[in-house]
């Protein structure tokens, strides 16, 4: 699904309270504090993932979402 999210640029430009519509309150989480949402995916992908995968979104001055991505800790 967040590859799809990626890939279809769903988040772009959509407030906060959009993308909490859509993916859900994401729980607290002292990972990735530059970014304003952050939810965890699982464990990471491919031949010996050890990490996890997170889904980080940031939010500009207005609320809108300005950047996101899906980065492994």
């Amino acid at each position: 699904m967040a590859d799809d999210i990626l890939s279809r640029r769903m988040l772009s430009g959509k407030s906060r309270s959009d993308v909490v519509a859509m993916l859900g309150q994401p729980p607290r989480t002292g990972y990735f504090s530059d970014w304003n949402l952050v939810y965890w995916l699982g464990a990471e992908r491919g031949y010996m993932g050890i990490d996890s995968e997170w889904l980080v979104v940031r939010l500009d001055a207005s609320q809108r979402v300005s950047d996101y991505r899906i980065v492994p800790d």
